[in-house]
């Protein structure tokens, strides 16, 4: 939002707006109802005063404002003024001008008819508040609400009211059935408003608006909805966007979604807001059900946000709830410096998907920028940059060294991605602490250039954040990676938790650049890499073959929760190791550092891919049961670990409690007992070698 003229009063003014004013005798003598002082009663002058009963702005004249004169300023007179507005109101004295205010606007196929408060017609060379050219193309010059419909293939409804003039103006719109097309410019284009800009989509109609293939805008650009203010879109009915020529919504400040079903189809861009995007009001106390933003782009991002100015505070998206749907060709949302995500229901779909095979070359999207870079040994990379969510952070002029920004904060909602990128990325911190996320990629499920936290609770907190990666190359990647609480599932072809990067040289340097990673600002040298797990439940299951399930190559920690890894080595760190609690359970017959550690050793024999294996404690209770993600013929288990037993097969009792159920292919458990399966004789003691 840019800087305004009006002055904030704060919550006094909320306090002070029901109290009686001590209005001078000295005070001239005012217009009823001109709150803004410009000489005349009109729609302006009710916004400013709603503005006022809220805490936001002041009034100009206070005794003009005070319409019933009481010595108080209340809702009293602002039922008053809107009254005034809408049956005569004053101006400069007696006259009134409500006659040639227009409230409505009907789009016809080659005119538009004006209407005033009382229903009357309008002409267009004495409305006072909007200017009509061409026959459909409409100006409103002035602050107030306006409704709005018709039909017409060749119009546009452009906004530009003087911040100079109304320097705490607001336009609203609603949409009561509106088909506007123009093929050679944006359909509705906001030039100016000081204050904000409002699409009310009125309940049980549909607006549909639709630019042409080829054209430019004033702003040299072009969508089909687009505003250089502040724009806001709410309401309970359904408002479709076709952006045919690039962008389907466009917002050069701050852009919110609070309600409505919004459906944006575009050739580019389907909803962008440089300064912020925001869907769902955070202070909205009647939930989201009707809100719904649905977006369809055949050659760019989904939603994005571009502001690149450092320590602007901007740049964001930001999802507090609703139903989100996106189907992009490029990435699904990137935020040039914060994506954040506390509510809703997120879905996500880019370019091929997670089904996507095939080795880019160096097209357009490729390299630096967020497609093929990497060198993270995964040859099956894109040409686009077609990531679930990403978050580039600022790079130097350069584009190789990060400076900062770039984070992604998910604490709440369900996210569900199918990318053929990454499907979650930044070049910044990613902090998974809240929420349930299915993540399916044909290339990594989370990656962050720095450090990436899953969890904020203890230890044996295990259902605060779920973290699916149902497919991938690698599951959780960073520089540095945290967990201390939470429920994480990988099935991925290398490693499942790579902090730095393991044998295949990815944490080795490489491409840097916003959306590559593995820049100078990114992955370094061993010695900066480090991955610890303090506590929740790690289930890792990697295919055959030179690929770990915990790989560092840097230090590696285990001081508490529950981890199972199946991978050619279950443990692999290049740093420090140290194993001081938690439970772990490797099923592999491969050496790892962890063989160094005392564990209670079984000998396993076979066991089956999807069949269940449980660790029973001495007390007959299950520490954890898990299905076997692949065949393997040795199970070891160690850290708290005493006198526990595995076993094959078997039913858990009704009392079990499932760290997740959303994901039928691994249904692990925790608690109650264990009735039938076969157990695993074994020695019981360290072996400090290969099993």
């Amino acid at each position: 939002m840019k800087k305004k003229n009006a002055k904030v009063l704060g919550t006094a003014a909320v306090v002070c707006s029901a109290m009686t004013l001590a209005l001078t005798a000295t005070a001239f003598a005012a217009v009823k109802g001109d709150v803004n002082g410009d000489g005349s009663v009109n729609p302006a002058d009710a916004v400013a005063f709603t503005k006022y009963l809220t805490g936001t702005a002041e009034v100009s004249d206070a005794e003009a404002a005070d319409y019933n004169g009481d010595g108080a300023l209340n809702a009293i007179d602002l039922t008053l003024i809107k009254r005034a507005v809408l049956t005569g109101g004053q101006s400069g004295g007696q006259d009134p001008v409500s006659d040639t205010a227009v409230t409505a606007i009907t789009f016809n196929a080659s005119s538009v008819t004006l209407l005033n408060a009382a229903g009357e017609t309008v002409s267009a060379e004495n409305a006072a508040n909007v200017k009509v050219e061409n026959g459909t193309y409409v100006t409103i010059t002035q602050p107030g609400e306006f409704d709005i419909d018709g039909s017409c293939e060749n119009g546009q409804l452009r906004i530009d009211v003087d911040e100079t003039a109304y320097d705490a103006a607001q336009v609203t719109v609603n949409l009561r059935g509106l088909t506007l097309s123009n093929s050679t410019d944006s359909p509705i284009y906001v030039n100016s408003v000081s204050d904000e800009f409002v699409i009310a989509v009125k309940k049980d109609t549909v607006n549909t608006i639709s630019d042409g293939k080829e054209y430019t805008n004033a702003d040299g650009s072009a969508g089909a909805v687009y505003s250089l203010d502040d724009m806001k879109i709410k309401g309970k009915g359904t408002l479709v966007v076709n952006g045919n020529c690039e962008d389907g919504i466009v917002c050069k400040d701050d852009l919110k979604i609070w309600n409505g079903d919004v459906q944006v189809n575009a050739v580019d861009d389907g909803i962008r807001g440089k300064d912020s995007v925001r869907i769902g009001d955070p202070d909205a106390t009647d939930g989201y059900e009707s809100l719904k933003v649905t977006v369809k782009t055949t050659a760019g991002d989904g939603i994005t946000s571009t502001n690149d100015t450092a320590d602007s505070g901007k740049g964001f998206v930001r999802i507090s709830g609703g139903t989100v749907k996106i189907d992009a060709y490029a990435d699904g949302i990137q935020a040039k410096q914060a994506f954040e995500m506390s509510g809703g229901d997120v879905t996500i779909s880019t370019y091929e998907g997670s089904a996507y095979t095939g080795s880019g070359s160096t097209g357009a999207g490729g390299g630096m920028w967020g497609g093929r870079g990497g060198m993270d040994g995964n040859s099956n990379k894109t040409d686009v940059s077609a990531k679930g969510i990403k978050a580039v952070g600022i790079y130097d002029e350069a584009g190789t060294t990060w400076q900062s920004g770039g984070n992604i904060t998910i604490t709440g909602g369900t996210l569900q991605i199918d990318a053929s990128d990454d499907a979650l990325h930044c070049g910044g911190d990613m902090n998974l602490l809240g929420g349930t996320m299915v993540l399916a990629t044909a290339d990594d499920g989370a990656h962050s250039d720095h450090k990436l936290t899953i969890g904020q609770g203890t230890a044996n907190t295990y259902d605060d954040v779920t973290v699916i990666v149902t497919k991938g190359y690698e599951g959780i990647e960073a520089q540095n990676i945290l967990q201390n609480s939470g429920t994480v599932i990988t099935s991925v072809t290398d490693d499942g938790f790579n902090a730095g990067g393991g044998a295949d040289g990815s944490g080795a340097g490489g491409f840097g650049g916003p959306g590559g990673g593995w820049g100078q600002g990114g992955f370094g040298s061993a010695s900066n890499c480090s991955l610890e797990i303090k506590g929740g439940f790690a289930l890792v299951n990697v295919t055959n073959g030179d690929h770990d399930g915990i790989d560092s190559n840097g230090s590696l920690t285990v001081s508490g929760g529950i981890v199972i890894t199946n991978g050619n080595e279950p443990f692999d760190c290049n740093g420090a190791l140290s194993v001081t609690n938690g439970v772990w359970i490797e099923n592999s017959t491969c050496r790892s550092y962890m063989d160094t550690q005392p564990a209670y050793s079984v000998n396993g024999g076979a066991v089956n891919a999807g069949e269940r294996i449980t660790l029973v404690g001495s007390d007959g209770k299950v520490i954890v049961s898990f299905i076997a993600g692949k065949a393997v013929s040795t199970l070891r288990a160690g850290g708290s670990v005493s006198g526990a037993s595995f076993y094959t097969g078997g039913t858990l009792s009704a009392d079990t409690t499932y760290f997740q159920t959303i994901y039928d292919g691994q249904l692990a458990a925790y608690g109650g007992t264990l009735s039938g399966g076969t157990k695993s004789e074994g020695s019981g003691s360290s072996s400090g070698g290969r099993w």
